[in-house]
């Protein structure tokens, strides 16, 4: 799933402007018993399992501020959680590079929002808090690793 035909969005706040890209892999699966080994039913029969993401937070240049991939079947050695910071938020000075993959814990499309929110993006659901408390519910009850 492409977020926007992969086309960045534009997020706006009172004082920033971001831009965000979003592809998330998925399958659907049929499933007996839960996560804890108990039977479903019928009503959780099926699950979405996700098989790979990459989110990526730009500036209004379109400049890389920070990305965050998870890519296990993909051509890379690197098949493990991680972000990247992006140029546009190193100094040049900096320890790392762009290019550096850093470990993280598994990323979900709500923690990416609530960061945008943090960074002062004007949210356009007055109800996104407990929007966001809802779907983390949902993806903390059936979430399979991280």
């Amino acid at each position: 799933m492409i977020l926007n035909g992969g086309d960045p969005v534009t997020l706006k706040g009172i004082s920033v402007k971001f831009l965000l890209e979003s592809s998330i892999r998925f399958t659907v699966i049929e499933q007996q018993v839960d996560v804890f080994g108990r039977p479903v039913s019928s009503s959780d029969r099926y699950k979405v399992s996700t098989r790979g993401y990459w989110y990526t937070i730009m500036n209004a240049d379109g400049a890389e501020i920070i990305a965050w991939h998870w890519h296990p079947d993909g051509k890379s050695d690197v098949d493990y959680a991680h972000a990247h910071i992006g140029a546009a938020a190193l100094n040049p000075a900096a320890p790392i590079s762009h290019k550096d993959h850093l470990r993280t814990g598994r990323m979900s499309f709500e923690n990416v929002a609530s960061n945008l929110l943090d960074l002062g993006v004007t949210p356009m659901n007055l109800n996104y808090a407990e929007i966001l408390s809802e779907n983390r519910t949902a993806f903390e009850k059936w979430k399979t690793w991280g």
